[in-house]
């Protein structure tokens, strides 16, 4: 079987999240059991035009945006046509149905619309424009062009919001983890709050800097892991509230984040939208609770009240009620801990790639 995937990043991105691991976990997989993987995606600057990393070849075409417009000649400079296409939406897909044959799938993490707003539209006429023309392209064109191709998505609700905007069902194939590293060892001794994640304004971690700073608490120290476009606000605004507790740790090994997740006594995530989120199951699988927004994505992969806690998406009053009382009462939070733990085990990098490829076969009929 050939596979070729489109997507916005490949794994090795400076700028890579939990798409590109998605689909790096899935292709390495499909890969060792004898299928031919190709991705191409978008590169950055100085980086190497084409690269096989794990069995999957990866070819890189310029940089953001401007590879959508490139991707049909990538297409047509392949030696190999594949037996199907994966067209991975970010806000927008790439329209392989315009200019291939092959069977084709659209997977969609999330529905970004509103997000295109809360990234952009502050930003001059020009983000506007393009704010503008993102959530057209996504609402209203990428319906119509994918109205016969098979969709996969991440979560129940990324699936209620495709029903909506598609009219028709998506598959849903979770997320993973790797519990051999993601696994529990010991917490800090002192209160200790993580979050893990791309710094992008609908990520919000503002609400999770004002919640602290509300708490008047500089016992718990708050680690940000991440890099992003909204690093240089985020640091204003913690200099403006005098945290001196809440360090930024910018991008950091595989080793120490999982590290900081074991050590954490609360993983938060502050997001206004998430397919899934892959990081509150690492966390989990870490025995850490997450207390996260009640968004799509986050509220399929936290059980409130079970293996973490949710609160209105923008509430940093919440927030901080939620982070006080968990701090405050260690056998709850270490409950909550255990029955993360239970329920990280139920997702499996394994059992994803195998669900997907058996549906690429019945999609391809092979």
């Amino acid at each position: 079987m050939k596979i070729l995937i489109f997507e916005w990043r490949d794994i090795k991105n400076p700028k890579a999240g939990g798409s590109e691991l998605y689909f790096h976990e899935l292709a390495k997989r499909w890969v060792g059991q004898g299928n031919k993987v190709t991705i191409i995606c978008g590169g950055w600057e100085g980086c190497n035009k084409e690269e096989v990393i794990e069995g999957i070849k990866t070819i890189r075409i310029e940089k953001e945006f401007s590879q959508y417009l490139l991707s049909p000649f990538a297409y047509f400079k392949l030696k190999e046509k594949p037996n199907i296409i994966i067209d991975v939406e970010n806000g927008i897909p790439f329209f392989i149905p315009l200019f291939s044959k092959p069977t084709k799938i659209l997977h969609i993490h999330h529905i970004h619309k509103n997000v295109w707003f809360k990234e952009t539209w502050n930003g001059g006429l020009k983000n506007k424009v393009i704010a503008l023309i993102g959530y057209f392209l996504e609402t209203k064109v990428m319906p119509f062009v994918y109205r016969n191709t098979k969709i996969v998505t991440v979560s129940e609700s990324s699936n209620e919001e495709i029903k909506r905007l598609f009219k028709k069902e998506a598959e849903i194939v979770y997320n993973g983890v790797d519990t051999n590293k993601f696994k529990p060892d010991e917490k800090s001794k002192t209160p200790e709050i993580i979050f893990v994640g791309r710094l992008k304004k609908y990520k919000s971690v503002d609400v999770l800097l004002k919640a602290i700073s509300s708490l008047k608490n500089e016992k718990i120290k708050v680690y940000i892991i991440g890099r992003g476009d909204d690093e240089e606000r985020l640091k204003k605004l913690r200099k403006n509230l005098n945290l001196k507790h809440v360090i930024f740790k910018g991008f950091v090994s595989e080793n120490e984040k999982i590290k900081h997740l074991q050590r954490a006594w609360l993983a938060i995530n502050p997001s206004m939208i998430e397919g899934w989120s892959i990081t509150n199951i690492e966390a989990n699988a870490c025995g850490t609770p997450v207390i996260g927004s009640n968004v799509p994505g986050i509220k399929d992969s936290v059980i409130d009240r079970k293996t973490g806690l949710l609160f209105k998406y923008g509430d940093e009053k919440e927030l901080a009620e939620k982070i006080d009382f968990l701090i405050k009462n260690k056998k709850i939070r270490e409950n909550m801990g255990k029955e993360a733990i239970k329920w990280a085990k139920n997702f499996s990098w394994d059992k994803s790639a195998e669900k997907y490829l058996d549906i690429i076969k019945k999609v391809t009929k092979q």
